[in-house]
């Protein structure tokens, strides 16, 4: 067994679940990165794209001050590219997630030890799931939102769950879906504080990360003043801008690395205040080896 193992299978207060999040990260990082690589590089790619044709389309449609004759003539690339990072997103976001709880799920069973071969192979077996899994989570949080933010911020608790009873209980898409609202039944609050806080984290990590772009763009604005041009929007279609803004959304995006490892810890706590797992496997191994 590693001497670093992180038990997985007990509960948990609120505490104990931010310091094991990145104390499991820092321990397992090179090798969680290699294999998200491996299993999430292309969906990331395509979510870079996704972001720059959307800041590319942005400038299309709001760029010029007359957006009666020539914004809203472009308006149908930027809802193209809407709907592009909106399947991207969900891709993405389910492919970093199913691959996480599949290295987690692997860790347990062999007690710390990871092998990127078994955690690819189970990730393309179950590639079809995740995907599925993911784009009808997202699509659940859409229209949870085009109806009103507080069913949504309700909705946002069990679809973060839904990957773990995916892989941890081979759940079937709707099963999992199903399952998630009853796992938080009766913990809703003290789930839904544990992820508020990990947002504001990472809300303040994102914040220091997109200074570079808050700066260029304040530097390029102020110089268009100077030179009496303060409405002209061309910095949103500089070749720097659109760069650096598609660098700060990979890094943000890569927060959700974050998310999925304190997502799979708020699932076994769970798990274990309703069902006592992790207790009864440790009184059984006992038994075993007396």
């Amino acid at each position: 067994m590693n001497n670093k193992y992180i038990e997985f299978k007990k509960k948990r207060e609120l505490g104990e679940i931010l310091t094991d999040t990145f104390a499991f990260i820092r321990i397992n990082f090179k090798q969680l990165l290699s294999i998200l690589l491996k299993t999430s590089g292309i969906p990331f790619l395509l979510l870079l794209a996704a972001s720059a044709y959307q800041a590319y389309a942005t400038y299309d449609v709001f760029g010029d001050l007359d957006f009666i004759n020539s914004g809203f003539s472009n308006s149908g690339s930027l809802i193209i590219s809407y709907l592009f990072i909106f399947l991207t997103i969900a891709i993405f976001y389910a492919s970093v997630f199913g691959a996480i709880m599949i290295v987690i799920k692997e860790y347990i069973n062999s007690n710390g030890i990871i092998s990127e071969d078994k955690v690819i192979q189970e990730f393309r077996n179950q590639f079809s799931n995740i995907c599925g899994l993911g784009i009808l989570g997202a699509l659940i949080l859409f229209f949870s939102f085009c109806f009103c933010a507080i069913p949504a911020l309700y909705f946002l608790v069990p679809m973060n769950l839904i990957f773990s009873l995916l892989i941890f209980k081979n759940n079937s898409i709707g099963g999992s879906i199903s399952e998630s609202f009853g796992i938080i039944k009766n913990e809703f609050w003290i789930t839904f504080a544990t992820y508020i806080v990990v947002f504001i984290l990472l809300y303040v990590i994102s914040l220091v990360i997109s200074i570079p772009v808050f700066a260029y763009t304040m530097a390029k604005t102020f110089t268009a003043a100077s030179e009496g041009g303060l409405t002209d929007l061309s910095v949103f279609k500089d070749w720097w801008f659109i760069l650096l803004n598609t660098i700060l959304s990979g890094l943000q995006y890569l927060l959700i690395i974050i998310i999925g490892v304190a997502s799979a810890f708020i699932y076994f706590n769970l798990n274990e205040r309703k069902h006592h797992t992790g207790t009864l496997e440790q009184i059984d191994s006992l038994g075993k080896s007396e």
